[in-house]
């Protein structure tokens, strides 16, 4: 499994600027803009920005369902729907702030810095079940365009 680090994080925004505009899912109505937005909103959710959503989260989430997915056993569900508020216009985010955001990210995690929200479904999952979780995104919405 991918580790979410700089090198990471560089190859990942390279492949996302790889995407042409206009390109078509192959699944879902996402653009590749709308994709780089939703990913900065998962950060931020994970970052407790701008504020924590409840934990709505099971035993069967937290327990089963999490691990598995998390650990990239069970392949991340496509067209669910998000457990993330729809975006205003503070909540947008092109590439670059995207990429910015995971720079912020990595930082607070090398000074031990992040104090992780819980995740709405799979709970307290900690800064390494985070950092997990935002590789298997990232990499489901990724396919979602052919890279």
């Amino acid at each position: 499994m991918q580790t979410l680090d700089h090198d990471y994080v560089e190859a990942l925004i390279a492949r996302l600027e790889a995407i042409p505009q206009d390109a078509k899912p192959l699944w879902g109505a996402m653009t590749r803009d709308t994709m780089a937005a939703h990913l900065a909103q998962a950060v931020r959710l994970s970052m407790g920005r701008p504020t924590p959503l409840p934990d709505n989260s099971t035993w069967f989430g937290r327990r089963v369902v999490g691990p598995l997915i998390i650990n990239g056993i069970l392949p991340m569900p496509k067209n669910v729907k998000s457990p993330m508020p729809a975006m205003d216009a503070a909540g947008k985010a092109d590439i670059e702030t995207f990429h910015a955001l995971l720079e912020e990210y990595l930082t607070l995690v090398q000074a031990d810095e992040l104090k992780p929200a819980p995740h709405p479904y799979f709970g307290t999952i900690g800064v390494d079940g985070w950092a997990k979780l935002h590789v298997v995104h990232f990499e489901h919405h990724m396919k979602q365009f052919g890279q």
